[in-house]
């Protein structure tokens, strides 16, 4: 029978951070798991044979058995406590050195012939498991030496603690698949919420399992927390912390760490005694300066199966070993540790040093939470809705009436009160108990409030769509962070974090808090955090008033936020598809509510309108017309089976995105839908397509088209018109074409592909080019309303194609034209603007913050990928041979008589800049209106050359430019003589156009 053993004693030291920490333990725990594997082969195969028939172990389930006849898994389950006391039980039965016994089993341990070896020659197939909460520290997978794989999740309830029932299961499978665990890691203090995993819990669930043969290493990740166990120990007798505080109140003395902490946390501080390693850092609720990580070991020899290699050069006989060789780290400054060491001193660890200093900070970060959960009413723009639940919500049904009498009670009793008059309440000290998150961290998130029309009245009702709400928060977090080396905190009255609740690391938790806030759909949700550190931002008035700017802040981006997802009339564009019978795809925006539908119907122009068209498209046949509202109008006053409106085309656009007229005043009819989907979050696909590019395709037996289905943002418009379709398999019916079905290009995968670059509207030289051809499938529309949403849209069966073949997109100089766009699609056109003075404004750009923030959401493009590099000289060379047809490079002149007055203006102008006429791709329309602005353009022209026609590029003129420079000047003295013709052959093939 083993002999009764030394009291336990604890060991740690200061790593750089807790990350290191976390990986320290991790290996410690590997080590460890082997020990008695390794301890094992010793005995069977090498120098500790003698102890074979005589060296007995308590198992886990507390039988006693003789080392070498244990099975592999009685050895990978004994007690921690029980594998540590080995080396202590080998010296007092059987005299053994340590030198000797390190010297038997260094052929034998994992640090020499690796876990491979081991866990072959011991059968073990089944990977040995580590389990941490879902919501667990990145540092955790990233220090997995098992492999992530091999560390498992496991889901947390609505507080964001482990969830102990499925722990629980976990532990049942692996007694039945007989498979090992290395540890469970309890998280006291999460980062992102504060929450404390039920830690006396999983101790006491560890004890029930040994029952049944199962162990493991217990470690608390308290990185966070650690600190906060002071609030719980009293301060000892003599100590200079107490001494130095007799003089103060001794009602805030006893009174804050008691009121602060729940008695939940309470117990589960209580219990970090227990287990066998801790994570903490000096450097969070310590106070300390980084770097300064610690990891502490309740039994101290549990550091021996980190690392057993000592260093001649550091260990000498009678000095002190180094702790270097216990560590990963090695070498280190001791600053940190003088640091820790001089903050402990000095604070003292017990409820009048550090206990007082985080019950402080803790009861601010609680009254904190208090104006979090009141702040909104019903008849607020917006929400501010707190992670933590209040009592009245933690229960199976929420009584919203009971909800509001707690709120309520919340505003009296605490939020209006002051600390004095909160410490002489009983209902309120009792409440307080109560609120906010286990460690002092407030984690919230905001919605906004639309005004939508019930039974004839106008009531106001919680937005619904996660990416709005998602994208009030980074608004928030924006104005309301130091997001640029530029910035100072001399305006931030206060500064708040950020992260996102991902899916599949929340599970229903994130479920509920979306719930709570009104919000619907499977997207991860983008949510704020503030931390009080200061234990006295509850002192005077100072919090009211943070509240108060807070509350106006977002009250003003409420605002903004009901413009971004307000429906009103509005112009709209559609790409013009085919030129017998045509078809319109409209410009969806994904960021504002007016744009956001994918649109696809026919309608009939007059005959007239549709020749002028058919000529215009003959003589530019890749260029994209538009077809666009004349009037101001919704999309459902516009798409409806039947519906006529006045309408325009647009032949292009400016630098600016504003639309160039070409033919006006006509009227739209016999409006027909065949694709009508709207693009809220709600209605989108949780992921991409994995293998295929979806698209709709439609049209007539002569002309064909295809246009992007659009799943989830962000996301890419490609349609073209004209293309040719050849099929090898199947057919594509009349009704088919006519309602429109799905095609898959399956030589390119979505999934991978997304998010695409930006890419403007004139194109680019990426997959979807001109002339290209894919291999393709065809499908029946799985849904078969044209005005039913996703998601779901593109949800087909890929073995049961009604067709395959290829297709071609349309050449240069086909009848076909091709339209990209990932820019204006994505781009979020509020982010320029804010709120002042309740008015919407355009934000300056000229301070550091609002440039940040405007280049963060609006970035300009530049070349990417997909995108030709070519040559400066290349394009000199193109330019050279292109100007002598202006026409075929979209870019059209129409000079009126009055304008030939100006033409030698122009002429000088060109002559400066002609080489980047090409460029441009829009066409300039010189209407009256502009006639009166040539001059002021010849004066900015002649001052700053290198900015013509707002292009936005400079020239650099190359030796080989020069020597192009009288070449050039012919050139355009022949440009100059057709413009002063009036462009006559166009005009005249355009006859009875009308001017815009």
């Amino acid at each position: 029978m083993p002999k009764i053993l030394p009291k336990i004693q604890g060991w740690g030291h200061i790593t750089c951070d807790g990350s290191v920490a976390n990986l320290e333990s991790i290996w410690a725990a590997r080590n460890l798991k082997f020990y008695p594997l390794s301890l094992r082969l010793a005995i069977d195969d090498g120098s500790l044979s003698f102890i074979g028939p005589s060296f007995k172990v308590e198992l886990a389930d507390g039988k006693i058995k003789l080392l070498k006849d244990c099975s592999t898994w009685e050895l990978l389950n004994l007690k921690p406590t029980t594998i540590l006391d080995i080396p202590d039980r080998l010296s007092k039965e059987y005299g053994m050195s340590p030198d000797f016994l390190q010297n038997a089993l260094n052929d034998y341990i994992i640090q020499t012939i690796g876990k491979e070896y081991l866990e072959k020659k011991f059968g073990i197939e089944n990977p040995i498991l580590y389990f941490a909460s879902a919501t667990m520290h990145y540092s955790w997978p990233k220090g997995c030496g098992i492999g992530s794989r091999n560390l498992i999740p496991v889901p947390v309830d609505n507080d964001a603690r482990m969830n102990l029932k499925k722990l629980e299961k976990f532990l049942e499978k692996c007694v039945k698949d007989k498979q090992a665990i290395y540890a469970v890691v309890a998280i006291i203090g999460s980062t992102e919420h504060g929450a404390c995993d039920p830690l006396d819990d999983i101790i006491k669930l560890r004890k029930k399992y040994e029952r049944y043969g199962l162990s493991f290493v217990i470690h608390a990740d308290a990185a966070w927390g650690g600190y906060f166990r002071s609030m719980l120990v009293k301060p000892p007798i003599g100590s200079k912390s107490g001494d130095r505080l007799e003089g103060h109140e001794e009602s805030r003395d006893s009174f804050v760490p008691k009121l602060a902490l729940k008695s939940y946390t309470e117990k589960h501080l209580e219990s970090l005694k227990y287990c066998d390693s801790v994570t903490v850092d000096p450097h969070k609720s310590g106070y300390v300066p980084y770097p300064a990580g610690s990891l502490c070991y309740r039994n101290r020899h549990m550091r021996y199966h980190l690392n057993t290699w000592k260093s001649p050069v550091i260990v000498r006989p009678n000095e002190e070993e180094s702790i270097g060789i216990y560590g990963v780290e090695g070498s280190k400054s001791a600053a940190a540790a003088v640091a820790t060491w001089l903050s402990h001193d000095i604070i003292g660890l017990h409820q009048k040093g550090y206990g007082l200093l985080l019950g402080q900070a803790t009861f601010s970060s609680i009254k904190l939470y208090c104006h979090w959960a009141t702040m909104s009413t019903d008849d607020d723009n917006f929400i501010v809705t707190p992670f933590n639940m209040l009592p009245t919500e933690n229960c199976f049904l929420p009584n919203l009436e009971k909800i509001k009498e707690e709120k309520h009670l919340i505003r009296t009793l605490i939020v209006e009160k002051s600390n004095h008059e909160i410490i002489e309440c009983d209902p309120a000290k009792e409440l307080i108990k109560k609120l906010g998150s286990d460690l002092m961290v407030n984690t919230f998130a905001c919605n906004f409030k639309l005004k939508v029309k019930e039974n004839g009245k106008e009531v106001l009702k919680l937005n619904e769509d996660i990416n709005e709400a998602n994208y009030l928060n980074q608004r928030l977090y924006e104005e309301f962070s130091l997001t640029s080396s530029k910035d100072t905190n001399e305006k931030k009255f206060l500064i708040l974090t950020s992260t996102k609740f991902k899916k599949e690391n929340y599970g229903n938790c994130l479920k509920n808090f979306k719930n709570r806030l009104g919000l619907k759909g499977d997207q991860d949700l983008y949510v704020l955090i503030n931390v009080v550190m200061s234990p006295w931002v509850t002192e005077f008035d100072f919090l009211n008033e943070l509240m108060k700017k807070f509350q106006s802040t977002l009250q003003d981006l409420a605002k903004l936020l009901v413009f971004r997802n307000t429906i009103e009339p509005d112009y709209h564009a559609f790409v013009i598809q085919g030129t017998d019978k045509l078809y319109f795809t409209h410009l969806p925006m994904f960021q504002m509510e007016n744009h956001r539908q994918q649109v696809i119907f026919t309608a009939e122009l007059p005959q007239n309108i549709k020749e002028d068209y058919k000529k215009a498209r003959i003589k530019h046949p890749s260029r994209v017309y538009f077809l666009g509202n004349k009037n101001k109008m919704t999309l459902e006053e516009i798409v409806f089976n039947g519906n006529s409106f006045e309408g325009v085309i647009y032949k292009g656009f400016d630098s600016n995105d504003q639309p160039i007229s070409f033919i006006e005043k006509f009227k739209v009819t016999g409006v027909k839908v065949l694709k009508k989907r709207h693009l809220a979050t709600v209605f989108q696909d949780a992921n991409y397509p994995r293998d295929r590019m979806p698209f709709y395709i439609y049209g007539t037996e002569q002309q064909l088209h295809i246009d992007h289905i659009l799943l989830k943002y962000p996301s890419i418009q490609l349609s073209a018109d004209c293309v040719e379709l050849k099929l090898t398999q199947g057919i594509l019916t009349q009704s088919q074409r006519e309602k429109g079905a799905i095609l898959h290009i399956t030589d390119y995968y979505e999934y991978t592909m997304q998010p695409f670059p930006e890419i403007k509207k004139h194109g680019s030289s990426f997959f979807f080019q001109e002339g290209r051809e894919f291999n393709v499938e065809l499908y029946k529309d799985p849904v078969s309303d044209p005005n039913q949403n996703g998601p779901g849209l593109d949800d087909v069966d890929s073995n049961t194609p009604f067709a395959r073949g290829t297709i071609r997109l349309p050449r240069k100089d086909d009848a076909g034209c091709l339209f990209i766009d990932s820019y204006s699609i994505n781009k979020d056109p509020t982010a320029k603007y804010k709120v002042k003075d309740g008015e919407i404004r355009e934000r300056p750009l000229d301070k550091p913050f609002d440039k940040y923030y405007y280049d963060k959401f609006e970035k300009k493009t530049e070349t990417h990928w997909y995108e030709e590099k070519r040559t400066k000289k290349k394009n000199i060379e193109e330019q050279e041979t292109d100007i002598k047809n202006v026409d075929e490079q979209n870019t059209e002149i129409n000079v009126t008589d009055e304008q030939n007055t100006k033409t030698e203006e122009r002429k000088n102008i060109e002559e400066t800049d002609i080489e980047n006429a090409d460029e441009q791709k829009t066409e300039i329309n010189v209407t009256d209106e502009q006639k009166t602005k040539t001059e002021e353009r010849k004066n900015i022209e002649e001052t700053d050359v290198k900015n013509v026609d707002e292009q936005k590029t400079e020239i650099n003129v190359t030796d080989e430019q020069k020597t192009k420079t009288e070449e050039r000047k012919n050139v355009d003295d022949q440009k100059m003589k057709k413009i002063k013709t009036g462009n006559e052959e166009e005009n005249n093939d355009l006859k009875g156009e009308p001017n815009p």
